[in-house]
């Protein structure tokens, strides 16, 4: 029996087959159904493909598992392809088991790369993560920005990161945002991170705006606050010794 099974689905052909592990066989009936003019446009079909794909990948058959190496990455590409012809969101909801499952494994991926410095990488397995939201997530964009700087894609990531703050501080003025716990702790690592990189290349200001602005977004975050606090007193010092400057001049 098979871990996950579609809910609110009416392709029984698929279904049946799903059910008895013929993984294989109900991926390659649900690829033709995605190519038919009666079928292609539902979501259905393309929800199995991501659910096999995902079954093929974890198979406790060595081959099968090297045959799909990247099945879990076709999986997340058909969900994010059947969160689109999804359109009312209806079987989205209904399967969400298996969306949150997907999203689990793929945050995973996102953290190691991050833990490892590797930001480029990062940056690559978030946006594969983005493809598992039905609205987009703008604290994870900002997380997405914060790491294309890093990745030294600077003007890319200043331009994501600005359209982010753009838009979260609309939210936040309609006391509208709501951080999806997920990706919190992501998000908040990236800030950490993030300011300590900009303190390091000079830009003590940046670094303040920057934690000054995550901390309307998490008010209540220990580490934010403890980071604010240092960066806030180098700050000041910069200011002061700023205001000399200009008036011995």
């Amino acid at each position: 029996m098979a871990q996950f099974q579609v809910v609110g689905g009416t392709y029984e052909k698929l279904a049946k087959l799903y059910s008895q592990g013929k993984y294989e066989s109900c991926l390659f009936k649900a690829d033709d159904y995605t190519f038919k003019a009666e079928s292609s446009k539902d979501a259905e079909p393309f929800l199995y493909m991501s659910l096999c794909f995902y079954q093929l990948s974890i198979s406790e058959d060595s081959d099968i598992r090297e045959d799909y190496k990247d099945g879990f990455k076709q999986a997340v590409n058909y969900a994010g392809r059947f969160i689109k012809k999804d359109k009312e969101g209806v079987m989205y909801t209904d399967n969400i088991d298996f969306i949150n499952r997907l999203k689990e494994i793929q945050k995973k991926e996102i953290k190691e790369e991050f833990d490892k410095a590797d930001y480029r990488k990062t940056v690559a397995a978030a946006k594969l993560f983005t493809k598992l939201n039905r609205e987009e997530d703008l604290s994870f964009t900002y997380f997405i920005g914060m790491n294309e700087v890093m990745s030294n894609n600077v003007s890319q990531g200043e331009r994501t990161i600005d359209e982010a703050i753009k838009k979260l501080n609309e939210k936040l003025a309609a006391n509208d945002f709501k951080a999806d716990p997920l990706v919190k702790s992501l998000v908040i690592d990236a800030i950490l991170k993030y300011s300590e990189f900009l303190v390091n290349q000079d830009q003590i200001e940046s670094a303040h705006n920057q934690l000054e602005f995550a901390l309307r977004l998490f008010p209540n975050d220990g580490y934010i606050k403890l980071q604010f606090n240092v960066v806030k007193q180098a700050y000041d010092k910069h200011l002061k010794e700023k205001e000399a400057a200009e008036q011995n001049q």
